[in-house]
């Protein structure tokens, strides 16, 4: 996933790693990290898509939302859990959170949309289609 953030006039834009989970896309990142800061009290945007060669193959999702720090609670442990779970992340340690801010540096956050679509050039170049997540 692509997230970008605009903060008093400038632009930042950065891929991230996610898990989609109730309703959010779960990443883990460094809050010194230019797009974490800027995140702050702006607005953001996200994509994910599969490139393709062939222009009339591109398809994704297109996001506006929210970047938001994930509250120390047994939810976050639940998505950090499943997070390394997917991406083969071998952590046997009762505090996960914890783990991943000592050894990466990194707190877990997710993007939160408010309007989402569905691309697909395969329909006609630039179709699109408002979906509920």
């Amino acid at each position: 996933m692509s997230l970008a953030v605009v903060n008093d006039g400038e632009a930042w834009s950065a891929p991230v790693y996610y898990l989609f989970a109730e309703a959010r896309f779960y990443f883990f990142s460094n809050p010194k990290a230019r797009h974490i800061q800027m995140a702050k009290n702006s607005t953001s945007a996200a994509s994910i898509y599969q490139d393709d060669a062939d222009i009339k193959k591109l398809a994704g999702i297109q996001m506006s939302g929210t970047i938001i720090e994930s509250p120390l609670n047994a939810q976050s442990v639940l998505a950090a859990k499943k997070y390394c779970s997917l991406f083969k992340i071998s952590v046997n340690v009762k505090d996960i959170l914890a783990f991943f801010a000592s050894k990466f540096h990194a707190h877990l956050y997710y993007f939160e949309p408010d309007t989402a679509y569905y691309m697909d050039n395969s329909k006609g170049f630039g179709s699109r289609e408002q979906i509920e997540l």
